[in-house]
């Protein structure tokens, strides 16, 4: 079956490889690919392109601006300008235009780690190229990554089969080193043939120094990581270039394997120093990336509210569908933002906290967010479009606090008491507008400062379950007071399930919140201090706990 669908393939591309790749170009586009792309003058090239009063050339600068950032590796700069050309180029039916766009938009949204769509956007454009022999050779070979990193390995055999063919009947213009690199890692995964293993991720290697974007060196240089393909002078080299080009997640994996310290003129001190800073750029890299990617996403879902509402009597349909459709995108973005955060692993004891902070919130985070976008999809199926444009305001700008504040390990109740209330101002607007919510943090302890996002999730929860529809007079109440032992006490109770049948679920978020307090525990000079304690009934729920001051 692998050998007839290659042999098709290369049947169809062979018959439409004489067709012109600037077939759809403007004359005063072409210029600009004849320009070296280091060289200053394209600069000034593309920004006259973007200023053009003619669609189709804004489209094009559009495309080359966001085509020289990803080639740097800044993949999310460049969404705005992608989306931007692909709206232009669509509605042209300039199927040029797309194919490059959508070969781009999947390599971004990748290296984001935006879900299995990707697959989608990249298989669209293997059809638009299937005419020009090295064109789909490009977008397949990048196809065989993504299909790699879902654990498609069949496919990723198949689909490099037809690649490396081709770059063999090609004469010059495609680096198989990437394709090479992949194809091991695939066979590896499925345990066959140790030694073509040894030999892509070898041929991978030898041609890695040759003319080919950084970004796919890096991609490359992570396969034989993971391959342990790397002896110690390769590894120093990984090194430098991760540290020329400031990737920073690449430099961190390279030293957890590297122990020929003299290599790179270090002492064992100086490459411990050297990881450990590497990782937590590495950390705030991801976590500046997720906070913009957050901001675009909720950004482009609003846009598409307000172009929807002038439709709202015809398109009521479609436009449930389309914010149902930005959630699950959102929440799997999150998500693997998340897992990628929580790979990254430190060997020194001054980046546990540090860590440990990063995986509660990261966690924490996308559950919090789940629940809020289905208030807003709650509205729009009761047609509330104004209520849902908002709510879903008032929610970037909360989660925009959230994403930009201190990564301290503390924070002072008062910074606490004034989240909660722009928290609870938010879910009164939903479906909790009625139920009373106190406040009770005594003047003298808003200086205290406690672990940051212990409080927020649990009146979360008592709202979830207070507050439900058939409870009477729901209340939640939040206290704090400190003992004449120095022991601060924290208190949340509400009133209850009621007569509603409580449905126990993971108990994953209450878990996340025993984990970090016993991570405090383990670092406290007062263990016995801290200290959780539950009792969930039909009449009061609560939760305490407590902690040395």
């Amino acid at each position: 079956m692998y050998k007839s669908l290659f042999i098709t393939t290369f049947s169809i591309l062979w018959l439409g490889c004489s067709q012109t790749e600037y077939s759809e170009v403007p004359t005063s586009v072409r210029a600009v690919f004849e320009v070296d792309h280091e060289s200053d003058a394209i600069d000034a090239l593309v920004t006259d392109l973007l200023a053009s009063n003619d669609k189709i050339e804004e489209a094009w600068g559009a495309y080359l601006l966001s085509r020289e950032i990803v080639r740097k590796g800044v993949n999310f700069e460049a969404l705005t300008y992608l989306e931007r050309a692909e709206v232009l180029f669509r509605s042209a039916d300039n199927k040029e235009g797309i194919k490059r766009i959508l070969l781009l938009k999947a390599h971004a949204y990748w290296s984001l780690g935006a879900g299995e769509e990707i697959l989608a956007i990249s298989e669209e454009t293997m059809r638009l190229r299937a005419g020009n022999l090295k064109g789909w050779a490009t977008a397949a070979g990048n196809y065989t990554t993504y299909l790699l990193d879902y654990g498609r390995y069949e496919e990723v055999l198949t689909y490099s089969d037809s690649v490396l063919a081709i770059c063999r009947q090609v004469d010059g213009g495609i680096n198989p080193s990437e394709a090479y690199a992949v194809r091991a890692e695939a066979l590896q995964n499925l345990g066959r043939d140790s030694t073509a293993v040894d030999t892509l991720i070898t041929l991978a290697l030898e041609l890695i120094d040759r003319t080919i974007p950084d970004v796919d060196k890096k991609n490359i240089y992570f396969r034989a990581l993971n391959l342990n393909a790397l002896d110690q002078p390769a590894l120093a080299r990984c090194i430098r270039f991760a540290q020329d080009k400031e990737f920073w997640s690449l430099e961190a994996k390279s030293r957890e394997k590297f122990t020929d310290y003299e290599l790179l003129g270090e002492t064992k001190e100086m490459a411990l120093k050297a990881e450990v800073e590497a990782n937590k750029r590495a950390l705030a890299e991801v976590d500046e990336g997720q906070s913009k990617f957050l901001a675009f996403e909720l950004a482009r879902g609003q846009t598409e509210i307000y172009g929807y509402q002038r439709e709202v009597r015809l398109r009521k349909i479609a436009l449930s569908v389309t914010v149902i459709l930005f959630v699950v995108l959102l929440i799997g973005i999150v998500l693997n933002y998340r897992s990628r955060i929580m790979t990254a692993r430190a060997k020194l004891s001054q980046q546990e906290a540090e860590l440990a902070l990063e995986n509660y919130k990261n966690t924490i985070r996308p559950h919090f967010l789940f629940n809020q976008l289905n208030n807003v999809s709650a509205f729009l199926n009761q047609e509330l479009i104004e209520q849902a444009q908002e709510y879903l305001s008032d929610l970037g700008q909360f989660l925009r606090s959230l994403l930009e504040e201190q990564d301290d390990q503390t924070i002072e109740l008062a910074s606490v008491e004034k989240q909660l209330h722009a928290y609870i101002a938010l879910q009164k607007k939903g479906s909790y507008a009625h139920v009373a919510v106190t406040i009770d943090i005594p003047k003298e302890l808003r200086k205290v400062r406690i672990p940051t996002g212990l409080l927020q999730p649990l009146v979360e929860n008592s709202f979830k379950y207070a507050g439900h529809e058939e409870s009477k007079s729901p209340s939640i109440r939040v206290e704090a007071h400190l003992s004449e032992e120095n022991v601060l006490t924290l208190k949340v109770e509400d009133s209850g399930y009621g007569e509603y049948t409580r449905q126990g679920g993971t108990g994953h978020g209450l878990q996340l919140i025993n984990d970090r307090m016993a991570f405090n525990k383990s670092r406290s000079k007062r263990p016995k201090d801290w200290t959780v304690m539950t009792s969930f009934q039909k009449e009061k729920g609560t939760v305490v706990m407590t902690m040395p001051s």
